[in-house]
């Protein structure tokens, strides 16, 4: 599954950033060590003699006590240098000490430049080491299982061409149903209804129009509707503060099949219905807009070969952070994108700098976001580069206006507005 080979090479990834930071960490010490080793035969020639006659190898001992013998050595020739300035020691020596202090002075600044550079390395692996392990944690707990696929037509065989036989006794209303000369066509759209999820009524109409082989959604279907919602079947709700989107059209009419035809489909299919996709969104979103931007969010990224889970997870992050995606998305070359939906309103600045913080965290520093409209777009650009500084990583964003009007980025993507490698502010 394409989650989890993601996962496998994340965490292959992670034990390599490992493996070559424990190999540079070795080498750098190593490095250090021979060094000394060399300091001290140069300096400290009857302790190195001392230390072999006895078995002692300076090859076997650890920096810290390299370092501790030239000290020794070091503060042997101070206390030397010290005799022959005030007179009680030779004088002959002065000039070898002074060459050799000098010697040793320039050996243990070049080993702190080498220590500097070999702690910001160590830095740098560890951060990149922490990035790996943020994305290993939030890919562990997306499951590409919970990708929602397309309902397929039905082939050959429909739920209402036969009453299952543990059923109960029908409702007078089912009987009556059953014996009209609709009931066939009737009971197809029921069944999609059921069987999809599908709230939005122009969605309904399109995939009812390819399961009963007609050409184009039309009166036909509209008096169907109205019948099955006479019927008490189906209901028509519009949660919306007014009919026109920000994306620029209409707001859809909503369908979801109603307690009676519930029972229908059940009598019909043989199992409960599937749940309706705005009633199952609604409670993860803030408002009925942002539910619907999610679903047509969705459609784009199906439309654009991804497959798209619209319930993922919440990502708990080894910091303690919470994030909560919108949208999980693995794309065709099987790469896993944690996508925001984002509607132009007034936000707690608080908040959403803390969600782009630990958006960024999650995903390894690429963050994508689909919004309603390009003047979103730029504010949540914006609230973006404020949110995450310096910080070098990839942004891509869209917006449904714009890709409804037919606009693609240069490649053909959806991605409209790309920030690649390169500090967000």
């Amino acid at each position: 599954m394409a989650g989890e080979e993601i996962t496998v090479d994340q965490l292959r990834q992670l034990l390599g950033v490992q493996a070559d930071l424990r190999q540079q960490a070795e080498s750098r010490w190593q490095q250090a060590q021979r060094i000394l080793v060399s300091l001290l035969e140069s300096f400290g020639p009857e302790e190195v003699e001392r230390r072999l006659k006895s078995g002692q190898p300076l090859d076997s001992l650890k920096v810290d006590e390299l370092g501790r013998l030239i000290n020794q050595q070091i503060n042997a020739r101070l206390r030397k240098a010290q005799e022959v300035t005030i007179g009680t020691g030779n004088g002959e020596e002065l000039p070898e000490i002074k060459t050799q202090l000098l010697t040793i002075q320039g050996e243990m600044n070049r080993l702190r430049v080498e220590n500097s550079q070999l702690a910001s390395e160590t830095r740098n692996l560890s951060e990149e080491r922490d990035g790996l392990i943020s994305q290993l944690a939030a890919l562990q707990q997306v499951s590409a299982s919970q990708v929602q696929k397309p309902i397929p037509a039905p082939n050959g065989h429909h739920p209402a061409e036969s009453i299952r036989p543990d059923s109960p006794p029908e409702p007078d209303w089912m009987v009556v149903w059953r014996k009209a000369e609709t009931f066939e066509r009737d009971s197809t759209v029921l069944c999609l209804l059921g069987e999809s999820g599908l709230a939005r009524r122009p969605l309904i109409e399109q995939q009812a129009a390819e399961w009963l082989g007609i050409r184009k959604a039309g009166g036909s279907l509209q008096a169907m509707f109205h019948r099955l919602e006479g019927l008490q079947l189906i209901e028509l709700f519009r949660p919306w503060d007014n009919s026109g989107a920000k994306t620029g059209g209409r707001t859809p009419d909503l369908l979801r099949l109603s307690e009676h035809g519930r029972l229908a489909y059940w009598l019909l299919a043989g199992t409960d219905p599937v749940q309706n996709e705005y009633d199952a969104l609604l409670g993860r979103h803030v408002s009925p807009e942002h539910t619907l931007l999610n679903l047509q969010a969705a459609d784009m990224l199906r439309e654009a070969e991804y497959q798209v889970n619209a319930f993922p997870p919440d990502i708990h992050l080894p910091d303690g952070s919470l994030f909560k995606p919108d949208l999980v998305a693995i794309d065709p070359n099987g790469k896993t994108l944690y996508v925001e939906v984002e509607v132009e309103s007034n936000k707690n600045h608080e908040q959403r700098q803390a969600k782009w913080r630990n958006a960024f965290q999650a995903s390894g520093g690429e963050i994508y976001v689909f919004c309603d409209n390009r003047s979103c777009m730029r504010s949540i650009r914006n609230e973006i580069n404020f949110s995450l500084g310096r910080q070098a990583g990839q942004c891509c964003l869209t917006n449904l206006a714009d890709l409804q009007a037919g606009k693609r980025a240069a490649d053909g993507g959806i991605w409209l507005d790309v920030r690649l490698n390169r500090s967000f502010s």
